[in-house]
């Protein structure tokens, strides 16, 4: 069956936003590597650290559904926030085994450095590009990573497993 026009344009366009969002996810890695400097945390530990100081403890799966990752991928990264004394393990009175992951005061020192660097030069990278238009950027970047969260997505990718 063919597509209809209006189904094209929708595929297009969620097919360029995609693209565009990839593309300044890679980007955006490359800057936090390249703000950070030496001895950088790289962008999933800087992603752990910043969703611990801004949040409560987490599990290592609950951090990696979050991010649609490996619980092995986070594991690591956790690993090494440990080792470094950035993070540590507390029990965790809703599951005997897995234990929440909190931020310590040498990682929230860590979190508080790495903002005050973005918050240098993220308002300037950004300038010309409206508030509003920020905005709703992330709204619609919200939504769309709901609906591939959704039970809709599960419906069309078991359909198409069929």
């Amino acid at each position: 069956m063919p597509m209809r026009r209006a189904d094209e344009e929708r595929q297009a366009a969620v097919d360029e936003l995609t693209f565009t969002t990839a593309l300044l996810y890679f980007r955006l890695r490359k800057a936090a590597g390249e703000l950070a400097g030496e001895g950088a945390q790289s962008s999933g530990r800087r992603s752990i650290l910043k969703s611990l100081a801004t949040g409560d403890a987490q599990t290592v799966p609950q951090m990696a559904r979050l991010r649609a990752l490996s619980r092995q991928h986070i594991q690591k990264l956790v690993n090494g926030l440990l080792a470094d004394g950035l993070v540590e393990l507390i029990d965790n009175p809703a599951h005997r085994r897995s234990r929440l992951v909190a931020i310590t005061t040498a990682g929230r020192r860590a979190a508080a450095a790495t903002s005050r660097r973005e918050a240098e030069v993220f308002p300037q990278i950004s300038r010309g590009i409206s508030l509003a238009d920020m905005r709703t950027a992330t709204r619609v970047l919200q939504s769309l990573n709901a609906a591939f969260e959704g039970e809709r997505w599960r419906r069309l990718v078991d359909r198409r497993q069929e």
